[in-house]
């Protein structure tokens, strides 16, 4: 799907650009840019005449190439090869450090440029250019003078660009959000049986948790919470293809265990870079009022139980996507009247406050289990973030943060009698 259609002429104009194509352009529009320098000189000299107005001229257009290119090498090839030698420019020293090297690269430039146009000059146009030291202390001054201006004009040309790649990068780094967005549920099916509400808070604008309730028969629905590894676009796309696999295998998968197995194989065989992901994927089957899961190498899933007690629902295997051929285990448990689970993501958990603690999987089933029995699902998750906030006290979440709860109603139906049990002389 492309992104770009639909976008603004700015971003349009956002577009990299080759070194030679860049070249190309400053050859044919160069003769434009000695203008400017025709007026100074024509001032400062006091030239009059067309004769020397067209001398001028004509020297500005030679120090105007010259310094062109001069810059043009520097974008192309010498500032990339200074930020390949320092990639990590993270902290503050280091991006003053690299920025000082940008200016040194670009005032180089400008006096290198102005220098070699000075000899084009000298040697070509006017013998007498640089005939004394009085003319080359000025051409050295005009030298400095044209190399701050270029400086100064090469930064907010890059700056110029560069508001316009992450006015770009925002645009798709949000429909890439919205996109995300309306694959994540924000209605829940009504279930007679069980009560099912989820919420997903992500550290950037797309994230890398997901969750879902997908159908499975007309008793029985599943459940999953997953965790994809790295962050941004590339985990938000990854998690899109296990909601994808999960949905297609809904309707003809016999078990559980055998989904997360087809999930593991698709990571292992069709994923190149070595991402993975945890996920709890749950059938839960309101006929017989159980719940069948398998955890592979997620946040271990807590069952409050009514009556108080705490079941972790922790069977199943390691992450998926790590060994291709992994047997994963498949438990069962039976659910009742008052139960609740709690299946939520590494974000919630870690989260850290100003002082580097973090919240912690006690903490949050401490939590979870004070709060009141016959709480919503809604109104208990919309508890568990208010106190995750609370605890953060102003800080940031550094990840991704999906939280899911169920709640069970009721009992399940008694099975029907069979239609023969009732005529006269049945057996």
């Amino acid at each position: 799907m492309s992104l770009t259609k639909g976008k603004s002429p700015l971003a349009r104009k956002a577009r990299p650009e080759s070194p030679g194509r860049e070249l190309l352009g400053m050859t044919m529009t160069g003769w434009l840019y000695a203008i400017p320098f025709t007026l100074f000189f024509v001032l400062v000299t006091g030239a009059s005449g067309r004769a020397q107005v067209l001398g001028v001229y004509l020297v500005s257009v030679v120090f105007a190439y010259c310094n062109m290119t001069a810059n043009w090498a520097t974008r192309n090839f010498v500032t990339p090869a200074l930020h390949r030698r320092a990639p990590e420019a993270v902290s503050a020293a280091a991006r003053s450090s690299q920025i000082l090297a940008d200016v040194a690269a670009y005032v180089g430039a400008a006096i290198v440029g102005s220098g070699l146009a000075a000899v084009i000059v000298h040697l070509f146009i006017y013998p007498g250019f640089l005939g004394s030291l009085r003319s080359i202390a000025v051409v050295a001054t005009f030298t400095l003078l044209f190399a701050a201006l270029f400086v100064g004009v090469s930064f907010a040309y890059h700056f110029y660009k560069d508001s316009i790649a992450r006015v770009r990068s925002e645009e798709e780094l949000n429909l890439a959000r919205r996109i995300q967005r309306s694959f994540l549920l924000s209605q829940f099916p009504a279930r007679p049986g069980i009560e099912v509400h989820a919420l997903n808070v992500s550290s950037k604008q797309v994230s890398g948790d997901f969750y879902d309730v997908v159908p499975a028969g007309e008793r029985a629905f599943l459940v999953c919470v997953a965790d994809v590894s790295g962050k941004g676009v590339p985990a938000a796309l990854l998690g899109s293809m296990l909601q994808a696999s999960l949905r297609t295998q809904a309707p003809i998968a016999t078990s559980v265990g055998s989904m997360v197995t087809n999930v593991n194989q698709l990571l292992c065989q069709g994923v190149a870079n070595g991402q993975f992901a945890t996920m709890f994927l749950g059938r839960v089957d309101e006929a017989t009022m159980s719940l069948s899961y398998v955890n592979a190498g997620h946040n271990h899933p807590v069952l409050l139980r009514a009556n108080g007690a705490r079941e972790l629902l922790d069977k199943g295997g390691p992450m998926v996507g790590i060994l291709d051929g992994i047997p994963f285990e498949e438990a069962k448990v039976s659910l009742a009247p008052g139960d609740r689970i709690v299946l939520y993501t590494d974000g919630l958990s870690e989260a850290m406050d100003a002082h580097m603690e973090m919240y912690g999987d006690e903490r949050l089933v401490d939590f979870a289990a004070a709060l009141p029995a016959d709480q919503s699902a809604r109104e208990s998750i919309d508890a568990i973030m208010a106190g995750i906030s609370t605890f953060l006290d102003g800080e940031e979440p550094q990840d991704d943060m999906t939280v899911m709860v169920l709640r069970v109603l009721g009992v399940p139906d008694p099975a029907p009698e069979p239609v023969l049990a009732a005529l006269p002389g049945a057996r």
